[in-house]
């Protein structure tokens, strides 16, 4: 039996986020080739742009396709990790990328539903988180910026049988008066895609709706 393929995800710096620990740990967790048992991962990180980042993954799947996307994103103001269950027909019009671009549409998809269940295993992810001792909550919103953006043209493109979202909170190591270090984030990131990947060989559940 092949092992289930999960692509991890994790995005550059953006004005809010100069040094951004989604980044900081995909690309640790590339280097030490981690996998948790009985998979395979890729890595990827993504540069926080309108057109650039759901492209990316796009494009990294039609050359190695996967079971599984979990893309990373910080949530700077945040206080607790969050998995997102839902993706938005919404977009910020106000809020520029890292390029200087702004998204010329208050919708991601102008003939898209006005939202989408993420198909990822968004409880098997809280609960391992909880079962790390970290704060953790199921969200139905992912703002209106890049994260819900790129979620949403995922689940709207089926980019994979299985796509889903982790928002974490800022690192000490990057900005001072952040409540958690890179360390928390790392291992918030292992506990969601170690329990993403136990799922992947398993049946879609019925989604989580609003």
């Amino acid at each position: 039996m092949t092992s289930p393929r999960l692509l991890l995800c994790g995005f550059g710096s953006f004005p809010e986020a100069p040094l951004n620990p989604s980044a900081a740990v995909i690309a640790t967790l590339a280097r030490e080739a981690w996998t948790p048992p009985g998979a395979e991962v890729d890595y990827l990180t993504l540069p926080v742009q309108w057109q650039g980042a759901a492209e990316t993954i796009l494009r990294q799947l039609q050359s190695t396709p996967a079971d599984g996307v979990l893309v990373v994103g910080v949530a700077v103001e945040a206080e607790t990790f969050r998995v997102e269950t839902l993706g938005r027909n919404c977009a910020s019009r106000d809020r520029p990328d890292q390029a200087g671009r702004v998204w010329g549409s208050p919708l991601v998809a102008e003939a898209g539903e006005d939202v989408i269940a993420a198909t990822a295993p968004c409880q098997a992810m809280a609960s391992a988180l909880e079962t790390e001792g970290l704060p953790v909550a199921l969200s139905e919103d992912a703002g209106d910026y890049l994260c819900n953006f790129t979620l949403y043209r995922l689940l709207h493109a089926k980019a994979a049988p299985r796509v889903g979202f982790l928002h974490v909170p800022q690192a000490r190591e990057c900005a001072e008066t952040a409540a958690f270090d890179l360390a928390q984030i790392r291992q918030a990131v292992t506990a969601a895609a170690g329990a993403f990947c136990a799922e992947l060989t398993r049946p879609v559940a019925e989604p989580h709706t609003a």
